[in-house]
């Protein structure tokens, strides 16, 4: 399969080294203002979209609408790191221009490639709460990005992905501690299928915390993202004894070294050309973004009207 890549000027050597690896694809060249060292630059990207099957886009200066659905209405499979530019309106088109041309259309949401939820998926998830915090240590110039969009974006798409249900409420309230804006964020959400959802973050910590855990009957699940481990305890019905033998098995699991940002982007792509070649839909397309979208709209909208600072 042929790759045209857009944008590269912020792609990693090591996921370029990556593609490079695998048998069934070839970079063809890339369309962006800096040049892809060995491939061939070209200076428009109908030029590009006649010599590729398929286009990567890892720069959101280049996600307008019209160069997506430029690449779509060409009939090219493509995946894009961050729609930033278009709107709710514009990704719904663009989604319904993918149904239309045959493309399947991926949105880079990295941690549902995290290694520990391919782990998970094992266990036949069907979680009644679960729990998500993340903390940071203070930082005075911690205020470009918001507690939503910097530390819990992530967490709520997991989330969104583990309940598998459709939302039923929100309720969110923040404070600013240090800030004129939200420095801590509590955020709860319920499904329809009746999981509960407790999420929350702080840029004001004394020390650096990312964890999540899931209940369910007969099994529990944690991830430390901080120091890389999955522990989960299944019930095993045996209700004599004690410890492992009063009936709950423990399972640990540490990550390997590769398990990281680049290693979640490395699996995203290799999911999404595993998806075109098996004519499979992805687990990150346009409809779970927008689901993620909605839902970080309402956080915020909630945020505007509970937030209280002491600044």
């Amino acid at each position: 399969m042929r790759i045209g890549i857009i944008g590269a000027g912020n792609f990693s050597t090591k996921v370029l080294e990556h593609l490079r690896s695998i048998d069934t694809l070839t970079i063809v060249g890339g369309y962006d203002s800096l040049v892809l060292d060995g491939f061939q630059s070209y200076t428009s990207l109908e030029e590009m979209l006649v010599e590729v099957d398929s286009v990567l886009v890892f720069d959101i200066l280049y996600s307008s609408f019209s160069s997506l659905s430029t690449v779509v209405k060409y009939g090219k499979h493509l995946y894009i790191e961050s729609p930033g530019l278009c709107t709710n309106r514009e990704l719904r088109n663009l989604e319904m221009l993918g149904y239309e041309s045959g493309s399947l259309l991926q949105v880079g949401l990295k941690q549902r490639y995290y290694s520990f939820y391919e782990d998970l998926a094992k266990y036949d998830l069907s979680p009644r709460i679960m729990e998500s915090s993340r903390f940071v240590k203070f930082n005075k110039k911690s205020t470009q990005l918001s507690v939503i969009d910097d530390l819990m974006l992530h967490d709520i798409d997991v989330t969104l992905m583990i309940a598998n249900a459709e939302v039923k409420s929100i309720y969110s309230t923040a404070v600013g501690v240090y800030y004129k804006d939200p420095d801590v964020v509590n955020t709860r959400i319920e499904f329809y299928n009746g999981c509960v959802a407790n999420l929350s973050a702080s840029k004001i910590s004394n020390k650096e915390v990312h964890q999540a855990k899931v209940f369910q009957n007969n099994t529990y699940c944690s991830i430390d993202y901080v120091n890389q481990l999955l522990k989960v305890q299944n019930n095993t019905g045996n209700e004599e004894g004690t410890g492992e033998e009063w009936g709950v098995k423990t399972t640990y699991r540490q990550a390997k070294d590769s398990d990281g940002y680049i290693s979640m982007v490395e699996k995203e792509i290799n999911s999404f050309y595993h998806c075109i070649t098996n004519n499979v839909d992805t687990i990150s397309g346009i409809s779970q973004y927008l689901q993620l979208q909605s839902v970080t709209d309402k956080i915020k909208e909630q945020l505007e009207r509970n937030f209280t600072t002491n600044v």
